[in-house]
């Protein structure tokens, strides 16, 4: 999906990495609470154990980053000071390295996209805050321009033809008449650029949208 939306996103990864020697998290359109493309270059280790532990609901970043409407950046230590920490999972992230970090929210339209970035060695400038919000903001613009925003009823059509039904049996599943399926399909092949349906439905696949 990243390659489809940014076609030189090996660069821009490249320079999160550079900025981030301990490891990043991008996460780009939310949709339902939940980004649509993710890139956790996180240490294994400490993404294994933050998913055993459930760290999602207490990691006072990703709460922040939840909370965040606009807008927003702040470092870990800010974020330390305004949300408690109860479970003690900041503590838990700088035996992986990852001491230091700042979080980034920012808003294109009504999509919401975040990145975390962490290092093992000081606090994050003003300067490197300014260039991963910038950075942060460029990708979610590039984002916001190839992403597609299919419809409930689209949705619907693509995941019929996922199960291999037939034009008949998918508009009686969905008590449609074949007409209006194709209709459907039709509206979602061209939001996603797509000659056929078979071809539709990969993209919707990769793109997780069905």
């Amino acid at each position: 999906m990243l390659e489809t939306v940014l076609p030189d996103h090996g660069q821009h990864l490249h320079e999160f990495e550079a900025l981030a020697p301990s490891g990043f998290f991008l996460g780009l359109g939310f949709k339902l609470g939940k980004p649509l493309v993710t890139i956790n270059r996180f240490p294994e280790a400490w993404v294994m154990r933050w998913e055993r532990d459930i760290f999602i609901s207490h990691d006072p970043v990703g709460l922040w980053i939840v909370g965040q409407a606009k807008e927003n950046a702040a470092r870990w230590s800010e974020i330390a000071a305004s949300i408690a920490d109860k479970f003690d999972v900041l503590e838990a992230a700088r035996k992986y390295g990852l001491r230091y970090g700042a979080s980034f929210v920012t808003k294109i339209g009504r999509r919401r996209s975040c990145l975390s970035a962490a290092r093992p060695d000081r606090e994050y400038s003003d300067a490197e805050m300014n260039i991963l919000a910038g950075k942060l903001n460029l990708l979610a613009h590039l984002y916001s321009q190839h992403a597609v925003d299919l419809t409930i009823k689209e949705v619907e059509a693509l995941r019929q033809m996922r199960l291999g039904l037939s034009h008949a049996e998918a508009g009686d599943a969905l008590a449609i008449s074949v007409s209006a399926l194709k209709l459907r399909l039709s509206s979602a092949q061209k939001k996603l650029g797509c000659r056929n349906v078979t071809a539709a439905v990969v993209r919707a696949v990769e793109a997780d949208l069905i």
